[in-house]
């Protein structure tokens, strides 16, 4: 994969434009954003990082990913996005650059969830003879939740215990990445059998009367958050079962 898909391209385009939107609406004075918002800098990071590692299939995956984590946030926040389209008046300092910026996140959320996941099926589909994938995804997507969690720690936002495991989980990927294909490829799938329960046993413990609360040790989980998880977890699992399958096809097709 050396070329970028219309998808793709549509992808970033889409993060960019999710990184302007929260801008606006920190400059317009939005309640939300009393400090300087990390998540614009998360989201360059993104495109950064499908730009450079464009020869891997997976890599719109984490544009998709993050997009779904805030599309997820925006729901269980639903009350107070609905005000800021009707009422953004009532709030900041600055009422039209609250609703500017408000409508271009949600389009720009919708844009980069449809195109990420379908840029990632394509990119799959046109994948090339690479086995260093599991590898890649395990640096990259390490660095990326260990970059994302540090900077929501910091700023204080999000359930602290959920933040520190997805920050424990990147450092570790970070490092099973330098073990070698073989220890990613095992990381990923586990990963992704690990966030795959996760997701099934919040769909069906979770509380259906409080947006699927429920509690897997001292955090908090919803309905947004199985979600992501189920996501995460399916294109983990994807990814280490997949990665090094088509180098071996390739090697075998040439000794013949």
């Amino acid at each position: 994969m050396t070329k970028f898909t219309m998808l793709t391209k549509i992808t970033m385009a889409a993060l960019v434009a999710l990184a302007i939107a929260l801008w606006i609406q920190w400059l317009s004075g939005d309640p939300s954003y009393p400090k300087f918002p990390p998540g614009p800098v998360i989201f360059l990071a993104i495109v950064g990082v499908m730009a450079w590692g464009r020869r891997w299939w997976w890599t719109p995956a984490l544009g998709a990913l993050i997009a779904l984590l805030v599309t997820s946030g925006s729901f269980a926040r639903m009350p107070a996005e609905i005000v800021r389209l009707t009422h953004p008046g009532s709030l900041g300092h600055f009422a039209a650059g609250i609703f500017v910026g408000k409508v271009l996140q949600l389009v720009a959320l919708v844009v980069a969830d449809v195109a990420g996941v379908a840029a990632t099926i394509q990119n799959y589909r046109r994948r090339t003879t690479t086995g260093d994938g599991a590898q890649m995804a395990c640096r990259f997507f390490g660095g990326i939740f260990v970059l994302m969690c540090a900077l929501v720690m910091a700023g204080g936002i999000g359930d602290r215990y959920h933040n520190l495991m997805h920050l424990v989980w990147g450092a570790l990927a970070l490092g099973v990445s330098f073990l070698g294909a073989t220890a990613s490829k095992r990381y990923c799938i586990g990963s992704g059998l690990f966030y795959l329960t996760l997701a099934m046993l919040g769909l069906v413990l979770g509380n259906s009367a409080m947006n699927r609360a429920w509690y897997f040790g001292p955090i908090m989980l919803h309905t947004g958050d199985d979600i992501f998880h189920l996501v995460l977890g399916s294109i983990f699992l994807a990814i280490g079962i997949f990665s090094g399958r088509e180098q071996k096809l390739h090697t075998l097709q040439h000794a013949e």
